[in-house]
């Protein structure tokens, strides 16, 4: 890694470069242009036979740190492992069996730590089966209109606008109709009381399946504190809940598998560490770094490898 002002930067070098980079990738200038942070006008001119006529020197160096940043990119690509995709685990299956109920028409929740696999299993659900729609909601989509307006899109309409009324009748009339239609509201702990009601309010009128995932506050939100009046008529109607704060033994068995580690202590340090903030997700973090560690070492994958990665990605040292 060099830095581009201490190096001497031959400015027809990194125009050749830029020229045969985007013959070989098929790049439009104005793609480009977004990737290095140039505009398109001023790198499509540096780029021609005419050249630029303003400081080529300074858009010289940008070229220079881009290229940089794609060999970085490509060393890591070639150190880093495969992450497998998608895997079952205890966890998930227990998601997927809430899922398939909700799709017969029912209200499910969902409410667990971070890192567990909701949102994976969720969104490999959508892929896997016709009118099921998953819709992830944040602080942006709190209130009614544009919690709306995010189930649209999922539900193919992008950028719709109307009033609360129109919206949810557009919901609606897209659901009425389907077999077995499926809305997962995700990060579902973002919404408002009466964006929660308006979701409620498409299965009384339709049958639409729905299922809430979101952390641990859904769940206190719906059953307790001063908010439970408020979500009675939601509760009430909700068939199956999923309450988790953190992974299962058998979920970290599932990941030990998916990386092909079997060694005791390897799986032994697995089964901690799931246990902690991040779950599964900082565990796969720890796996992903212990290969390199590996590879670096010209090993195969040891306790001491994933030891050593968790040390590098938090402060709480499992012992093994």
């Amino acid at each position: 890694m060099n830095d581009p002002k201490a190096q001497q930067i031959e400015i027809e070098e990194q125009r050749n470069w830029l020229i045969e980079h985007r013959k070989a990738t098929g790049a439009s200038w104005a793609e480009l242009a977004k990737r290095i942070n140039i505009p398109q006008g001023t790198l499509s001119q540096f780029g021609s036979d005419r050249g630029y006529r303003g400081d080529e020197k300074s858009l010289a160096e940008k070229i220079y740190r881009y290229r940089q940043m794609l060999a970085e990119q490509a060393q890591i690509d070639v150190e880093a492992p495969e992450i497998p995709s998608y895997f079952q685990t205890e966890t998930s299956a227990q998601l997927e069996q809430l899922l398939k109920w909700a799709q017969r028409g029912r209200i499910v929740v969902a409410a667990m730590n971070a890192g567990l696999g909701k949102t994976t299993t969720a969104r490999h659900y959508a892929e896997c089966f016709s009118n099921v729609y998953l819709a992830t909601m944040s602080p942006s989509t709190a209130g009614v209109n544009n919690m709306q307006q995010e189930v649209l899109e999922a539900l193919g309409e992008r950028d719709a606008v109307g009033t609360p009324q129109k919206l949810s009748r557009r919901i609606r009339e897209r659901v009425r109709d389907q077999k077995n239609p499926l809305i997962i509201i995700d990060e579902a702990q973002h919404l408002s009381e009466k964006a929660i009601e308006e979701v409620r309010s498409w299965h009384d009128a339709t049958g639409v399946g729905i299922a809430l995932f979101g952390n641990v506050g859904v769940m206190q939100r719906l059953t307790g504190g001063t908010r439970s009046a408020a979500f009675a008529q939601l509760f009430s109607r909700v068939s199956m809940p999923l309450l988790r704060t953190t992974a299962l033994r058998g979920d970290a068995d599932a990941l030990a598998l998916a990386w092909n580690v079997h060694g005791k202590a390897e799986v032994d340090f697995l089964r901690k560490i799931v246990t902690l903030p991040g779950g599964l997700r900082g565990a796969t973090m720890a796996l992903e770094l212990a290969s390199m560690l590996a590879s670096a070492d010209g090993e195969t994958l040891k306790d001491h490898h994933l030891q050593d990665a968790w040390a590098q990605l938090s402060t709480r040292r499992v012992t093994a």
